[in-house]
C-alpha cells in the first residue's frame, strides 16, 4: 500500500509539471521532446536511488544517483506546490469574472440575438500560462538552490533555558547538548558528521542525548559514515532513543552500532544522574510507532519511569512530539523530541502539524514542558527552507515564580 501509494503521489507531481508546463510551453518539435525525457529520467530517478541504496550501496554510481534523484525531487515538489498556488488563483479569479459579468450590461456582442459575450483570446492566455510558468521556474530553482545551501550548512547551535520548579542548585545550569534526526546516508556522509560532532564538543555540555532517526540505511553500508559520533564527550553520559527510521533500517543493528560509539540507549528505562548530593532522573522511550514493527519495543513512558524515585525532576526523551500525551500524565517535567524538522520545507511545513501537536520549539502541556528539535540533518531532499538545522544545548535552570 505504501509503494502504490508513493508511486501515484511521484506521478501527481511529475505529470503535473509535463501537463502544465512542458505542454504549453512554445518550443520546438525536439526541444519538446528533450524536455519529456528528461522529465522521465527525472520521475524513474527517485525509485532506482532506493533500489540502489539498498542492494548496490557500494556502487560508484549510487552516491550521485542519489544526489540527483533527491535534489531534483525537491526541484518539483515546490513547482508542484506553485503549480497548484497559480492554477487556484486563476479559477478563483475566473469564478469572479464570471459572477461580474452576469451583473454587467456586455459590451460586446456575438451577432446572434439575445447572446453576448466578452471575447476570448487563446493567444493572450497561452501567454500569460507560460509568463507565470517561467516565473515558476525561476522561483523553484531559486529557493531549491537556497533550501540546499542552508541543509548543507553545519548546523548552528541553539540556546534554550528551561525552567523547572524542582530543580536542585546542583543542576542550575546543567547543559543538554541534543542531537535529533541526523539521518546518515547517501547524501549525509562522515565529513558531515564530524562537523556536527567538532561543533557539539565545542559546547562542552554536561550531557548529550540523541532522540532518534540516526540513519536512512543497514548499519553494514553507513557504519564508516557514524563512526564519528564516538568521539562526543560529556561528562554525564551519552543517551539515545529510538526513532521510526531505525526500525526501517534494522533496529537491533543500530543500537548495537550506537552502543559502541559509547551511547547508553534507553528502551523504556531510565537512569538516576547524580551531581554532587543531588539527583534527577534521565528517562527514554521507544518512538511511538516502534510497536507495529517490533511489538515488543512498544513506547511505553510508565514503565520506563517505574521504580524511579520520587520528589525529583523527570526528563525524558522520546523521538515522537504525540508521545507527550503518554508522558505528561506520568509526571515528566521536561520531554526532549525531535522527529518533526521544523517543516523542513514547503509543502511539509504545513502538513506536520496535522500529525504533530508541536513543531519547533518549547512549549507548555499540561504539567510537562516539551521541547521539539528541527533536527541535526534532513530526510530526502537536500533541502531547508524556513527550518534551519540545529545542535541545541538545553540549559536547565530553576524556575522562578
Amino acid at each position: 500500500m505504501f509503494l502504490i501509494i508513493a508511486i501515484l503521489a511521484l506521478t501527481l507531481i511529475y505529470g503535473l509539471f509535463g501537463i502544465r508546463i512542458l505542454r504549453p510551453a512554445r518550443l520546438g518539435r525536439k526541444i519538446k521532446i528533450l524536455g519529456w525525457a528528461t522529465l522521465s529520467v527525472c520521475y524513474a530517478a527517485l525509485p532506482m536511488a532506493l533500489v540502489f541504496r539498498f542492494n548496490w550501496p557500494d556502487n560508484p554510481m549510487t552516491i550521485p544517483l542519489s544526489w540527483f534523484a533527491y535534489a531534483t525531487f525537491g526541484f518539483f515538489t515546490l513547482t508542484f506546490c506553485a503549480i497548484l498556488l497559480r492554477d487556484g488563483i486563476l479559477v478563483i479569479g475566473h469564478g469572479i469574472r464570471k459572477g461580474l459579468q452576469t451583473r454587467i450590461k456586455p459590451v460586446y456582442r456575438t451577432g446572434v440575438p439575445g447572446k453576448a459575450q466578452v471575447p476570448d483570446d487563446p493567444s493572450r492566455r497561452v501567454f500569460l500560462l507560460n509568463s507565470t510558468n517561467a516565473a515558476i521556474l525561476g522561483v523553484s530553482g531559486s529557493l531549491a538552490g537556497y533550501g540546499l545551501a542552508h541543509a548543507r550548512q553545519v548546523p548552528r547551535v541553539l540556546d534554550v533555558d528551561v525552567p523547572l520548579a524542582n530543580l536542585p542548585n546542583e543542576f542550575e545550569g546543567f547543559r543538554i547538548l541534543q542531537i535529533s534526526d541526523l539521518h546518515v546516508s547517501m547524501t549525509i556522509r562522515r565529513d558531515y558528521v564530524q562537523e556536527v560532532v567538532d561543533r557539539a564538543n565545542g559546547q562542552t555540555p554536561d550531557m548529550v542525548v540523541f532522540t532518534g532517526d540516526l540513519a536512512d540505511g543497514h548499519v553494514d553500508d553507513l557504519r564508516g559514515e557514524s563512526a564519528p559520533l564516538a568521539q562526543l564527550e560529556a561528562p554525564f553520559g551519552k543517551y539515545f532513543v529510538t526513532g521510526n527510521h531505525e526500525y526501517y533500517s534494522g533496529v537491533a543493528g543500530w543500537l548495537h552500532e550506537i552502543s559502541r560509539c559509547g551511547f547508553v540507549p534507553l528502551l523504556n528505562e531510565h537512569r538516576v544522574i547524580r551531581r554532587n548530593h543531588a539527583q534527577m532522573v534521565l528517562a527514554g522511550i521507544t518512538d511511538y510507532r516502534a510497536s507495529q514493527i517490533v511489538p515488543h519495543h512498544a513506547s511505553d513512558p510508565v514503565r520506563a519511569l517505574a521504580g524511579a524515585p520520587g520528589g525529583l525532576p523527570r526528563i525524558m526523551l522520546a523521538h515522537q512530539p504525540k508521545s507527550v500525551f503518554q508522558a505528561e500524565p506520568s509526571g515528566v517535567d521536561l520531554l526532549i523530541c525531535g522527529h518533526t524538522h521544523g517543516g523542513q520545507y514547503i509543502p511539509w511545513n504545513y502538513m506536520v502539524p496535522l500529525d504533530q501537536p508541536y513543531v519547533h520549539g518549547l512549549h507548555r502541556h499540561g504539567r510537562s514542558l516539551i521541547y521539539v528539535s528541527r533536527g541535526t540533518g534532513y530526510w530526502g531532499p537536500p533541502i531547508r527552507i524556513g527550518a534551519p538545522s540545529e545542535i541545541t544545548v538545553l540549559r536547565l535552570v530553576r524556575a522562578r515564580t
